[in-house]
């Protein structure tokens, strides 16, 4: 299976190979010839026999089965990983050179390259390797960590190509490789499977901070004992929330488990500054951190449009020749307004028509499923147009939406359509932002200004994901201020100037969270508790006196009266110091876990056996819906039968007309660092495009002084009552 996010065949699609030396681009001939020799004495293990684990650097000597010395590679990899990458990948990236001989000395890390450049390969292949040469007995296990379960997904799938790879280097010298097997636990994952993996835990285990804590707070804990290796993909997406401080604090809940501290690994393509982001991988020791980031010339394409030439012209009602106001529907509705999105839709059609796989990105899902449902409409009307209509809406589909409120099932659908070519476009909120393998994309297109340097950066790298390609995107305004701040973005980005990143300081309630999961798991004395809490980087500095408050709290000695019915989680006894959690505690760490709000969504499900999962609406939208209406979700539109407390019983209705969803709090926050772009922008004597000159001037024109980054303008009026 190719790997377009590390991919050695830039620009390509594929699936998995049905041939395993396919799936590496090895030929047989050529792995019989560059099959690595056993590192050590082989270890029979059945009717297996394994090297058990390698030297890790250097010009290391490591006795083989004869008693002569072959010397590791200086690339810190074995000579099967090696062969691999020669063959598979031709030459390796230079965030994998550099990478590869730091992290066999077991050295935590910091991988900072741009998107496409093979960060995650560096960090997997070089622990893949130490599996292979270890027998299964004395394996050691490796722990990811993603801040998205579509993205743990997607690495589950991407790492067959390395596993298979090695696995037929090593039978070609005679060496039959145990399988290293890999597993995910998510919200997702059913049941069954996570009391499997509790009594066999998977060599590789793919999981998300929050099932991390719950593992950490559950019997299965024992299963993470054997954990040596860590890798936190995407941190710049945690690190300065608090969901990034609640897992900081796991983190050190699962060091404490460990014979030693387990080997940290970070990943980002977007992050600064760099000392933060050590601080936060190993808040003990942040000079201790490797911090790899090799100078790589990512090419960005980038074009900021206007869908019109003057933004004023939006809003009027529309007249005939007859200078009388059209009316559409209702003969008692308001007058045919001009909209921007006519515009918008044609434009966006046009890329999409233009190239073979497209990703559009928006700011919300409201947005996402109402622009898939224009474009898939102009699709169907030009299709029209030419007399090449066809006899059902599905085959006119052109684009569909894939955000959080659609269904994982759904979304995987999405993404493996996208990939495979038998979807033209994906219109994505950020649930694509992140390192999630789309294939080969050719261009990505932003409605509306993206929210962030940072995050601008990774939806246009969607587009040239491989190795050395260009990525290309546009970014389409949808009136005259979203010009502004797009034009400023645009050029933070050319310059890759990146909000810097803060990591949030003593957030007490995630203290307050983790000292009661830990108290109902294990007793502790009030300074190994607050020894273990100091080593997270948003708790560095938490004083005694802080937090004897927060255990008084939970303890149940209150300010007042008036918190008496609040239950106490812990008992302190005070003469031996000893915290103890109290029965339900337990209970009540995992139904609240992690930092991510419950937003109170409604559960949107198939009326038919299983009741399989469409997606999530807004409590609101459903308090407004009724049964027999008819309601779009993911490009598609579904018939209300029924409504639960917590559910919505739907049937599809395919062509029919749905009333478009909604959802209330998508709007991210403004960085203040664009807030100056943008006065530096309009400051700047560099000529302006005309629907922004137009928009400016208009202000001056009104105020007579139009606000920068120097000047500040305070407007007074009168209200109604003086």
């Amino acid at each position: 299976m190719t790997n377009s996010r590390r991919t050695p065949h830039q620009g390509r699609r594929s699936i998995a190979p049905r041939s395993h030396f396919d799936a590496c681009g090895i030929s047989s001939e050529t792995a019989e010839e560059c099959a690595a020799p056993p590192r050590r004495k082989q270890v029979s293990q059945g009717a297996c026999a394994v090297p058990p684990a390698r030297e890790a650097v250097g010009a290391s000597a490591v006795s083989t089965q004869s008693g002569s010395h072959v010397e590791a590679a200086d690339s810190g990899l074995s000579a099967w990983a090696t062969t691999w990458v020669q063959q598979a990948l031709g030459e390796p990236t230079a965030i994998q050179r550099e990478a590869w001989p730091v992290l066999a000395t077991g050295q935590d890390a910091v991988l900072i390259a741009p998107t496409g450049s093979g960060k995650t390969l560096a960090a997997f292949l070089a622990a893949l390797d130490s599996l292979a040469h270890t027998p299964p007995a004395d394996r050691k296990r490796v722990l990811y960590i993603s801040p998205l379960k579509a993205l743990a997904s997607d690495i589950e799938r991407n790492l067959r190509s390395p596993l298979i790879g090695l696995e037929q280097i090593a039978a070609r010298s005679g060496v039959t490789i145990p399988p290293i097997s890999v597993g995910i636990r998510t919200g997702d994952t059913p049941q069954s499977e996570r009391t499997r993996q509790a009594k066999n835990p998977p060599d590789v285990w793919i999981t998300t901070p929050e099932s991390l804590f719950l593992l950490l707070t559950s019997r299965a804990r024992d299963a993470l004992r054997d954990i040596d290796t860590v890798i936190i993909d995407e941190v710049h997406a945690l690190a300065d929330t608090k969901r990034g401080a609640h897992l900081a604090v796991s983190l050190e809940r699962l060091d404490a488990l460990l014979p030693q501290p387990a080997q940290r690994i970070a990943l980002s393509a977007t992050v600064t500054p760099i000392s933060e982001v050590a601080r936060y991988v190993r808040a003990t020791d942040p000079a201790g951190v490797a911090v790899i980031s090799p100078a790589i010339d990512k090419k960005i394409e980038l074009t900021v449009e206007s869908p019109v030439l003057d933004f004023r012209d939006i809003g009027h009602a529309r007249t005939d020749d007859a200078g009388v106001e059209i009316v559409t529907g209702s003969a008692a509705g308001d007058a045919d307004r001009s909209s921007v999105w006519p515009a918008i839709a044609d434009r966006v059609l046009d890329i999409i028509t233009t190239h073979r796989s497209t990703i559009v990105f928006v700011n919300s899902r409201r947005l996402a499923e109402r622009l898939t449902a224009r474009l898939n409409d102009a699709a169907a009307q030009r299709a029209e147009e030419s007399d090449q209509s066809a006899n059902s809406r599905e085959a006119t589909v052109i684009a569909r939406a894939h955000h959080g409120s659609v269904s994982k099932d759904l979304r995987r659908s999405i993404e493996e359509d996208l990939k495979a070519g038998r979807l033209p476009a994906v219109v994505a909120t950020s649930s694509m932002e992140l390192g999630i393998d789309m294939g080969a994309v050719d261009v990505v297109v932003q409605i509306q200004s993206p929210t962030s340097v940072a995050s601008g950066l990774q939806r246009v790298g969607r587009a040239g994901h491989g190795v050395g390609e260009v990525s290309r995107g546009h970014v389409i305004s949808t009136h005259a201020h979203d010009l502004l701040l797009s034009i400023s973005l645009a050029d933070r980005m050319s310059e890759r100037l990146l909000e810097p990143m803060r990591l949030p300081s003593l957030p007490l309630d995630v203290l307050s969270q983790q000292i009661v999961a830990m108290c109902a798991m294990d007793d502790w004395t009030f300074d190994d508790l607050a020894q273990l809490i100091r080593k997270a980087a948003s708790f560095t500095h938490l004083s005694d006196a802080l937090l004897t408050s927060v255990v008084n709290m939970l303890a149940g000695t209150y300010p007042s009266e008036r918190f008496a019915e609040l239950r106490p989680r812990l008992v302190w006894d005070r003469t031996s110091q000893v915290l103890t959690g109290r029965p339900g505690a337990g209970r009540l760490a995992v139904t609240n876990a992690g930092t991510i709000p419950d937003r109170g969504l409604f559960g949107v499900h198939v009326a038919t056996e299983g009741f399989p999962r469409v997606g999530e609406l807004d409590e609101e939208m459903v308090y407004e819906t009724r049964v027999g209406e008819v309601i779009t979700l993911g490009a598609s539109t579904w018939q209300v039968q029924e409504i639960t407390h917590d559910r919505v019983l739907v049937t599809p209705t395919p062509g029919a007309i749905g009333r478009m969803p909604f959802w209330h709090g998508d709007s991210a926050g403004r960085p203040a660092q664009l807030a100056e772009a943008i006065g530096h922008t309009i400051r700047s004597p560099e000529p302006k495009t005309a629907a922004l000159q137009v928009y400016l001037d208009e202000q001056q024109q009104a105020t007579g002084v139009v606000p920068d980054d120097r000047n500040l303008l305070i407007e007074a009026f009168r209200d109604d009552i003086g």
